[in-house]
């Protein structure tokens, strides 16, 4: 293989600059920037950044809040992404074989909340549970109950964000799902229904089976999303009530912004970075050994 000359290298690096500058400046440098921080004390106004070493680090461990915070995370993170993951692929599964406008328009619905902005979507759901006027607050009154506070009830608040979530992102995964079934040849599902397969059957024995890989893409995307969760909740609760639907995001951004805590805060978002990264890499690994087929 001929090796590059001097000046197609130079050439080329000097296309490859502005890309290397934006991700060096945008990404990479606030990145090492906030890893620095974590290692401070600092409150934004101050000139002087005090290093305290690992004592950040030490003071969230030892935070009983921080452990009840990244328990509610993890907890919105599992439930969005395998109730997105399960309902989007029995949605793909039940609009695959209908063609035509009808099929169409229902998957464009399925996957307008996807596009529609978090904060309109998390004021309609607002509206929907509202126990006085909203729509649940009139089902309620039809019924002649009374409509809980569901956004005020710690049982309920957190339930309610995960609906949200799962609604808006439905859509996506019904997409995902329905180019993953496009992908598998027919051939397959007519010699099962030649060797007597039912419809469950086949759809346990082939589209299941072969549909590993796009499963496991989803679930890493899904996890890496819920992960980072911050609008939704932000609009919808506050983190409220009681701290119960607080998440890593919106109490990153309150202790940083709120209590002026810039040092504690990075080191939140260090380790949140870190978290995220470990369920990235094992969710990789698992995909390498079980989500791929010939």
């Amino acid at each position: 293989m001929k090796k590059p000359d001097k000046k197609e290298l130079l050439t080329a690096l000097a296309f490859l600059a502005p890309s290397f500058l934006v991700f060096g400046l945008f990404k990479y440098y606030p990145l090492l920037y906030n890893l620095y921080l974590s290692f401070t004390s600092w409150n934004f106004f101050s000139p002087v950044k005090k290093f305290v070493g690992l004592a950040n680090f030490k003071a969230i461990f030892a935070s009983a809040q921080f452990w009840q915070i990244l328990g509610q995370t993890l907890f919105y993170t599992f439930w969005s992404s395998l109730l997105s993951i399960v309902l989007g692929f029995c949605v793909a599964a039940a609009l695959y074989r209908r063609r035509g406008p009808v099929g169409t328009a229902l998957k464009t619905l399925f996957f307008i909340p996807n596009i529609t902005t978090a904060s309109a979507v998390a004021l309609l759901w607002i509206w929907i549970f509202d126990p006085d006027g909203g729509l649940a607050g009139q089902i309620f009154a039809l019924l002649g109950k009374e409509s809980p506070r569901w956004l005020l009830t710690p049982e309920y608040a957190m339930w309610i964000i995960i609906s949200l979530s799962v609604w808006r992102s439905l859509g996506y995964v019904m997409l995902i799902y329905h180019s993953g079934m496009s992908s598998i040849s027919g051939e397959i599902y007519d010699a099962a229904s030649i060797d007597g397969a039912g419809a469950l059957q086949q759809l346990f024995r082939i589209t299941i089976p072969l549909l590993k890989p796009t499963t496991f893409f989803l679930a890493l995307t899904s996890f890496i999303s819920a992960m980072q969760v911050f609008d939704i909740v932000s609009v919808m609760t506050g983190g409220g009530p009681y701290g119960t639907t607080m998440v890593m995001n919106l109490y990153i951004y309150q202790t940083a912004f709120v209590k002026a805590r810039a040092g504690y805060a990075s080191a939140l978002s260090t380790i949140l970075f870190l978290l995220v990264l470990a369920i990235t890499f094992a969710q990789r690994k698992l995909s390498a050994r079980w989500g791929d087929y010939e």
